[in-house]
Order: C-alpha cells, then sequence, then structure tokens
C-alpha cells in the first residue's frame, strides 16, 4: 500500500499525527500477519515433547492440521505441510513422547494422550491467538502408525473436524492376528529403533490388551458426523477400512510413504480438505 502525501497542504498537526499513526499501525498490521514458523516445547505430564508450527498467512484464525508421524516417524510429510501452509491452513507437527527427541516413553496409550494433550495447549487463548488458531477447526492427518491414532482420537474430540488416514496401521486388529513368529519379527524391528524410548514388550502387550478398543472398527460403536478418509498405497487394508461407516476411501498407487506420488498426494489431500 502506497500513499502520497503533500504535508505542505496538511495545516493541522493533529491530521498528521493521525495519518502517520494509522500508516505505523497498518505496516505492523502486515508484517503481523506474514507466514512464520515457530518451535514449541508442550508439557505432557512431567515430560516436555517438541513440535513444530507452520503458520499461513493472514491474521485470521485459521483452520490448522496436525501430523500424526508413524513408527518410528521417518516420513514426516513436511512437504504436505508446505503446500497446506500455502494454501491457507495452519500445521503442527510434533514428535511423540518417547520418539526423536522428545521426553519419556514411546507407548500407544501415550501416543493417544499426546495428541489429546497437544490440542488442548493449541487452544490456549493464548497459544491459539499467537498460533491464529481457530480453535474448533482441526484436522488431523496421520501416517502409518499416526493413521491410526488420528481415527481413534479423531472420532472422540469435538475439536476435530476432519480425519486423513494415510496407509493406516491399524494396531489391535493386526497385532491380535500376527502368529507368535510374526509378533517375534514386530519385536525385533522395534528394538533395532534407536530414536525411540521405548519397551518393546510392554508395548506389545499393551496394544494387546486393548486389541478391541485399539482396533479402527471400534470406532464404529461412536456417533460422529465428521469427515473422514482413508488413503491406501494398495487394498491390503480394504476387507477392514471397508466396514468403517461414514469413511471415504481412496487408492493412491505407491509404496508406504507414497515416494513417487508425493504430489499426487498433496492435491488430493487438499482437494478433500477443501470439499465441502
Amino acid at each position: 500500500m502506497y500513499i502520497i502525501l503533500n504535508f505542505s497542504k496538511l495545516k493541522n498537526k493533529k491530521y498528521i499525527t493521525i495519518i502517520l499513526l494509522f500508516l505505523s499501525f497498518h505496516n505492523y498490521s502486515q508484517s503481523n500477519s506474514k507466514a512464520f514458523n515457530e518451535s514449541l516445547i508442550i508439557s505432557i505430564n512431567q515430560d516436555s515433547i517438541s513440535a513444530y508450527a507452520f503458520i499461513a498467512k493472514g491474521a485470521a484464525p485459521k483452520e490448522t492440521v496436525i501430523l500424526l508421524h508413524g513408527l518410528p516417524g521417518n516420513e514426516k510429510n513436511i512437504d504436505l505441510a508446505e503446500k497446506l501452509r500455502q494454501d491457507g491452513k495452519n500445521v503442527i507437527y510434533f514428535n511423540y513422547r518417547g520418539s526423536w527427541g522428545s521426553q519419556g516413553q514411546f507407548l500407544y496409550s501415550n501416543c493417544l494422550e499426546d495428541i489429546s494433550k497437544v490440542i488442548d495447549y493449541l487452544t490456549n487463548d493464548i497459544i491459539s491467538k499467537k498460533l491464529r488458531i481457530k480453535k474448533n477447526s482441526f484436522c488431523l492427518l496421520g501416517h502409518s502408525l499416526g493413521g491410526g491414532i488420528a481415527v481413534l482420537h479423531g472420532v472422540k474430540d469435538n475439536r476435530v473436524k476432519k480425519i486423513i488416514a494415510l496407509s493406516a496401521f491399524n494396531a489391535g486388529y493386526e497385532l491380535n492376528n500376527d502368529s507368535f513368529d510374526e509378533l517375534k519379527s514386530f519385536q525385533n524391528y522395534l528394538n533395532k529403533q534407536f530414536m525411540l524410548n521405548i519397551d518393546t514388550k510392554k508395548f506389545i502387550s499393551e496394544v494387546l490388551n486393548h486389541y478391541i478398543s485399539w482396533n479402527l472398527l471400534f470406532v464404529n460403536s461412536y456417533q460422529f458426523d465428521k469427515r473422514l478418509i482413508f488413503i491406501d498405497e494398495n487394498k491390503n487394508n480394504y476387507s477392514w477400512v471397508k466396514s468403517i461407516k461414514n469413511s471415504e476411501y481412496l487408492i493412491i498407487d505407491s509404496d508406504h510413504s507414497f515416494s513417487d506420488m508425493r504430489n499426487e498426494l498433496a492435491i488430493e489431500v487438499l482437494k478433500w480438505i477443501n470439499k465441502n
């Protein structure tokens, strides 16, 4: 915004002061509404977890997408975060307790609690104002284990309006149907994940003890009217996904991380989020 003033014609100093104050406030408002990034530390019980905010430009409160990574979380979907921000959404990425430097123990129950606590933090009056977050307009976007976490928590949280599960890992269903050898192989895999503070026997036992309530089919016991989509790389999950009510299903032919279809994935995610 450019305004050319001839101050020689302005006789009243009071008017000059008002104009200068207006211009100063306008410039501040413009700079204050730019896109920005913010490192966050969120306390959960006695632990602290790391988070990162991608805040879209514009002073108005915005729909906010929360990214939930998988196990261990090598695919962080930061490329999707930037595409979503360019489209006017805020994006929050965080590491569960016990993962990638966040304090605490990596447990499935902790992952479920973490997302609830993260939303509590983001809806705090001071934080939501600073990060320009619309308090009742969250979208959970989870990959693999994070996809399951997104569904299990999202259907119960009224602040969450949309849920996107990418190649979802249905922990209760999968582990309960695994053979002893398959469970042993999974435990060996977990033992190699040095970026996780995990007791592998405890992690697996906890999931098996909750195999009913942590089976994604359990969400059918809830009444929910929010939007939900499963996006998979193949039809391996279709046997149980087809039974989840009020859900949509999309196949993007690729690998588990959609490695060679990232642009296509971003297009479909944005199209779905923006659909009325």
